[in-house]
Formats: C-alpha cells, sequence, structure tokens
C-alpha cells in the first residue's frame, strides 16, 4: 500500500524529488525510486532526517519494532501518518516522549487504480491542516472521508476488507453465468460492469440503494425471482456478518 500511495501522489501532491522511501526489502524500493524519480533513504533513521510528514505503511504486527526508531529522530515540527490497521492514535502516540501530530488512515486496495475510499481520524496534536495534507495525499488514490476514530475497526470491516467480498460476488455471478451456459470470460465482463455500473450510478446520484434495486425490478419480473433466490439464500445477512467479523479482527489486531 506504501507503494501505491507513493505512485500516485509523486509529482502529484508532492514532488517525487521531495519523496524518500525506505523497506526491509530493497529491491522493491529501488524499482519505485527508478519508476518514479522518489529518493531511496536506507533506512529509516535517514527517512525521518530528509522528510517533514513520515507516512508509516506497515502491518499492525511491525509497529511495535518500527515505531520506536522513528521516534528516536522525530521531532517537531514532523509529523505522522500511519496505516497500520486496527492501531490505534492513542496506541501510536505512546512511543513518543512528546506526542507529534499523528493521523491514522484506513484505506483499501483501490487505491491501485485510484478509486479508493480513505478514512481519515486525527490524533490528539493533529489539526485541520494536518488532516487537510493527509487528504490530499489520500484523494490522489481516490477519496477520503474525516471520521471519528471510534469508527474506524468498523470501516476496516466495512471498506477496508469490502474488495475481497465484493471480488467474491462478482466471482459468484461469474460463476451463475457459467452455470447456465455463458463462456467464463463473457461471463466475468458481464459480471464486473455489472458491479461497476450499479455502483458508478449510487455514487453518482446519491440514492438509496433500495432506489436502484426497486427500479430493475419489475412484479413478477427475472429481477424479483432473483432477489428472492438472494434473500433465501441469506446473501444480506451473510454480508453483514462479515462485516461485524472483520471489525472483531480489526479491534482484536488493536489490542495485541
Amino acid at each position: 500500500m506504501g507503494g501505491i500511495v507513493v505512485r500516485s501522489i509523486a509529482d502529484v501532491v508532492f514532488p517525487a524529488r521531495q519523496i524518500w522511501v525506505t523497506d526491509l526489502d530493497n529491491v522493491l524500493v529501488e524499482q519505485l525510486c527508478d519508476e518514479k524519480g522518489t529518493n531511496n533513504a536506507g533506512n529509516i533513521a535517514d527517512l525521518v532526517e530528509k522528510t517533514d510528514v513520515i507516512f508509516c505503511a506497515v502491518p499492525p504486527a511491525a509497529v511495535p519494532s518500527i515505531l520506536p526508531q522513528v521516534a528516536r529522530h522525530l521531532s517537531a515540527p514532523q509529523w505522522l501518518i500511519s496505516i497500520a490497521a486496527g492501531v490505534t492514535t492513542s496506541t501510536l502516540e505512546s512511543y513518543f516522549d512528546t506526542t507529534p501530530p499523528i493521523v491514522r488512515v484506513m484505506p483499501n486496495i483501490a487505491a491501485s487504480v485510484g478509486a479508493a475510499i480513505s478514512v481519515l481520524t486525527a490524533g490528539t496534536q493533529a489539526n485541520a491542516q494536518h488532516l487537510k495534507i493527509a487528504q490530499q495525499i489520500f484523494n490522489a488514490c481516490g477519496t477520503s472521508l474525516v471520521m471519528e476514530e471510534r469508527h474506524l475497526d468498523a470501516v476496516t470491516g466495512l471498506s477496508g476488507s469490502g474488495p475481497a467480498y465484493v471480488a467474491l460476488i462478482i466471482e459468484a455471478l461469474a460463476d451463475g453465468g457459467v452455470h447456465v451456459g455463458l463462456p467464463r470470460t463473457d461471463a466475468q465482463q458481464l459480471a464486473i460492469h455489472t458491479v461497476l455500473g450499479a455502483a458508478k450510478m449510487l455514487a453518482e446520484t446519491q440514492e438509496h440503494p433500495a432506489v436502484l434495486k426497486n427500479r430493475v425490478t419489475t412484479p413478477g419480473g427475472t429481477t424479483a425471482a432473483g432477489l428472492h433466490a438472494l434473500e433465501h439464500g441469506g446473501l444480506r445477512a451473510t454480508l453483514t456478518e462479515a462485516v461485524l467479523a472483520a471489525t472483531k479482527r480489526a479491534e482484536e489486531l488493536g489490542n495485541t
């Protein structure tokens, strides 16, 4: 995800020459720097020395080893953006003797095609300007919302994990098409563009999904028969349970 964000913002939000990158896999860093014209910092200490905004794109399990290294070298007015799932701003702040501004973000993988929905929340020292800069970064990857931190685990369960749910739905729709005689490649294209088109309509109209559902459904028609099968199979409840399960897991990760 860090590489995706850098590719999105280089020479768009910040000049590439002002962006420094480090990672355990130096080959990936060199590939990114060659591709986008960014700089290889070599290690965390050098990166913190050269940058004003520290973007921490690490898994939650890596936070206890990474944040102390950042804390040793960070000083005002430097600040931090974190996308570590489930790790609260209070936990992030606890690694610093003097609390820096921190913005916590939950993006999703659709950032790779500029279609992410990212949710941002501010730590105790972050102000409107920090949020504005963070939104500029993540709006380059799609769109963003600012929400209270108490919602972030639920956001992780819905939009963070959601692309996997939608991929499963598309796969199932394509499988259904194959079952009734469509070629696999055609069925997949039909499924993808059906989901894409419905999502775009809802995004542009901001209508409740039920309005679109009812517009497509005629009494006694094919859609009514399909919806009956979906309700009978428990699709609505199953998707809700998926969000609940992923939210619970995000909470657990935040407490480890």
